[in-house]
């Protein structure tokens, strides 16, 4: 398919039960195309990530699932703040593939999902075949102070994003996106709720503090020289204006294997450069997976 025609593709949303914890997961795709799980970022946007991307991928030829992190405002916040580790996350997404009946399938993750995906590889390579980590991964974080004070810092911020009316809001995160039009605007209302004449956060900050400090105290890099002898493709997309060079480093002398491409945006990638990042991963994709 030519990358200048985006075709239509419906989608799919239902509840999926894994173990105790029930998901919300969206789909593009016909369901015998090759599978492609997405797991999103941190940011109270990333349930309808895929709102523009998703179509095109499924186009593509895969069936795209992308669930909505537990507490991101659709699924419901895990009560264990421990089971926000990314090992935990990780045996969630295997979990998932299970109930959906996926023998193998290729990992997406974007930022936080990135993070994740690393852990998912060194722990279950037997269910991947194809890694693709958007702009993290090979990067990790620091989460200063307890986790009761990031948890504080968290609610303040949500508290302090808080606008007057839908128009306000849109005006504040237009810059964040490329082209701005009803996908995106779909995206960004998806991740606010109106509460007591105000447009607010829909997600629970302490799953964001949870995630964070999971992804401190389990950092990608120590979780990347398990994928080293591994025989699974890997491709990481990095923005072009980060400032990674040691992290970059470090990863590619790991992973000698491992694919690296950049792209001109910032770091949500989906955003910022979304048909180029779509062609890219699709294309790359269909390299590298039967």
């Amino acid at each position: 398919m030519s990358p200048g025609i985006i075709t239509v593709m419906r989608m799919t949303t239902e509840e999926v039960k894994v173990g105790e914890v029930v998901l919300t997961v969206r789909q593009w795709g016909d369901r015998s195309a090759r599978p492609l799980i997405f797991w999103h970022g941190l940011n109270p946007f990333g349930a309808l990530h895929l709102n523009e991307v998703g179509p095109r991928w499924g186009t593509r030829g895969f069936r795209v699932i992308a669930p909505a992190a537990p507490g991101a405002g659709d699924s419901p916040t895990l009560s264990d703040p421990d089971a926000y580790r990314p090992t935990c996350l990780a045996l969630l997404v295997a979990e998932l593939a299970a109930a959906l009946e996926l023998r193998a399938f290729s990992f997406v993750g974007w930022s936080w999902g990135a993070s994740i995906g690393v852990h998912l590889a060194a722990q279950y390579p037997q269910l991947l075949n194809a890694l693709v980590l958007l702009d993290a991964g090979h990067t990790d974080v620091d989460a200063t102070g307890s986790r009761a004070d990031l948890e504080a810092a968290f609610v303040a911020e949500h508290a302090n994003d808080a606008f007057d009316d839908w128009g306000t809001f849109f005006d504040a995160v237009r810059e964040r996106v490329q082209t701005w039009g009803p996908r995106a605007e779909e995206r960004f209302r998806a991740g606010m709720e109106e509460r007591d004449g105000r447009i607010v956060v829909r997600g629970d900050p302490r799953a964001g503090a949870w995630a964070l400090w999971g992804v401190a105290a389990e950092p990608p890099s120590a979780a990347l020289p398990l994928l080293a002898n591994l025989a699974l493709p890997i491709l990481l997309v990095r923005s072009d204006r980060a400032s990674d060079a040691s992290e970059l480093a470090n990863f590619t002398a790991t992973l000698p294997s491992a694919e690296v491409r950049s792209v001109d945006s910032g770091h949500d990638l989906l955003a910022g450069a979304p048909m180029e990042t779509a062609e890219l991963v699709a294309a790359w994709l269909e390299d590298h997976v039967s």
